[in-house]
């Protein structure tokens, strides 16, 4: 089969790389990507088309991009012929998943809801792609090797994405939460008391702190839309939701460390660009 990925980023290469290991051809889309973009594209292999009009005789196409352009991403392969089956594997809102199907249901293009969990695929179990609606099953066998697990959770849209909502709630929530307790225990002059407090009565606060320091910061421009995301969601099942836009903030303001290697930042620089970006208020 012929899938496209739109776009290879590093979730979306490992992607990539599965359906390659799989026995697949894989497409896709350089206009108006970038160089690095370009990069990771030529190293693993996929075969650049140039223009999203190349792409409508495919027979599968895989959108893995920010919540925010998905409908946008969705509405451009809309219009341009293709009559195969559109996966949105996007950290968006079940609501955000039933508008791109109805979008493309106008088009008589069918649609599968995902959402992944874990880091890019690069090893065996790290990471689990959960499908639904009534072509899942047929996402689920499309990958036959390679590192990403992918599972079909039933035929109802917006499923897969309500599960990445709630694991992402928790995950990259909890992330921001405890940036947000540790920034304000040093902004008091009270941080090494409460490091001591942990190491007596939370033993793994610490070490989930200097974690999230490193792992988050470098992609928090992407959490701020995601934190948004979840807290819709909550608020669609009229469950408290305030925590979540609180949690999009905290990674609005770390922004500036987008894509950054590890090594040029720690938890002091970290927790420093919180407590400086209220002050700036």
């Amino acid at each position: 089969m012929i899938a496209v990925i739109l776009h290879p980023g590093e979730m979306g290469i490992s992607v990539a790389a599965a359906a390659i290991e799989s026995g697949h051809r894989v497409l896709w889309v350089s206009e108006g990507r970038s160089e690095k973009t370009k990069k990771r594209a030529e190293v693993h292999n996929l075969e650049d088309v140039g223009h999203l009009t190349e792409v409508c005789g495919s027979d599968i196409i895989f959108s893995i991009c920010p919540p925010q352009v998905a409908i946008e991403t969705a509405e451009n392969v809309s219009e341009i012929g293709f009559g195969g089956l559109y996966v949105d594997a996007n950290a968006g809102s079940p609501e955000r998943k039933r508008i791109i199907s109805e979008i493309l249901k106008r088009k008589n293009i069918d649609f599968v809801d995902a959402g992944i969990i874990g880091l890019p695929a690069i090893s065996e179990g790290s990471t689990r792609m959960y499908v639904s609606g009534e072509r899942s099953e047929e996402v689920e066998k499309f990958f036959s090797d390679g590192f990403l697990g992918v599972k079909s959770i039933g035929s109802e849209i917006g499923k897969a994405a309500a599960l990445k909502i709630a694991y992402g709630a928790w995950t990259k929530g909890s992330s921001a939460l405890i940036l947000a307790v540790r920034a304000m225990a040093k902004s008091s002059g009270v941080e090494e008391d409460l490091l001591k407090e942990w190491a007596v009565s939370q033993p793994n606060a610490e070490a989930m702190t200097l974690l999230s320091a490193s792992l988050n910061p470098p992609k928090a421009w992407r959490f701020v839309s995601e934190m948004h995301e979840i807290s819709k969601t909550f608020e669609a099942e009229n469950i408290p939701n305030a925590f979540w836009d609180a949690a999009a903030e905290v990674y609005e303001r770390l922004k500036e460390f987008k894509d950054l290697p590890e090594d040029q930042f720690d938890i002091d620089t970290v927790l420093w660009k919180l407590i400086e970006a209220n002050e700036d208020i």
